[in-house]
């Protein structure tokens, strides 16, 4: 009959106790409470001097690039260091772009580089060498684009300016400054 008694008793004295220590665990403060640091984002690979060419449908190479090194997450995004990129077109008119570092988002084919972007390219209207300096820049090899909204100075033998924006097709040799674009034209020498 005792053993009877304690087999009542025990859930009896439980759920008292089991309640106390729940109670206890919500009233405690969470700032006591040390959680550990989130883990440093780490790349899932690490790629160095790398070499990057990409073709046309044609088989043709339209972009080469090149970067110091290239770090690749698990979430499909990049970064790349000291980049150097050529855009081709069948003009033979090429951009040639370099920037310190370049960022690539996940799940996307285009990248932005990060400045000071350097770029070396032609003015679509007489093929004269410009060049220009911006401080971020995309380039998206899907649509053939280098575009940016950050200020932009471009400069040549007969022009120089800036704009706030730009948007070149390295296909097509099309280039637009988009807003607050104020340029200095030099008169022809004869």
């Amino acid at each position: 009959m005792t053993d009877k008694k304690w087999a009542r008793l025990i859930p009896v004295l439980l759920v008292p106790a089991l309640a106390a220590l729940f109670y206890t665990f919500e009233r405690m403060d969470n700032s006591m409470v040390e959680t550990p640091s989130a883990p440093s984002t780490l790349p899932r690979y690490t790629l160095g001097t790398a070499d990057l060419v990409r073709y046309d449908t044609d088989g043709e190479p339209y972009l080469h690039g090149q970067a110091d090194s290239i770090e690749y997450f698990d979430d499909q995004s990049g970064r790349a260091h000291n980049i150097q990129v050529n855009l081709t077109s069948d003009e033979d008119h090429p951009w040639h772009v370099t920037s310190p570092s370049a960022t690539l988002p996940p799940h996307q084919h285009r990248f932005m580089l990060d400045g000071p972007v350097l770029a070396n390219g032609v003015w679509p209207d007489n093929a004269e060498p410009l060049s220009l300096r911006t401080d971020r820049l995309w380039i998206d090899p899907d649509r053939h684009l280098i575009e940016t909204d950050a200020p932009v100075e471009v400069h040549s033998v007969s022009r120089n300016g800036n704009a706030v924006g730009l948007r070149s097709d390295w296909v097509t040799q099309s280039m637009q400054l988009l807003h607050n674009v104020k340029m200095t034209y030099q008169a022809p020498k004869p």
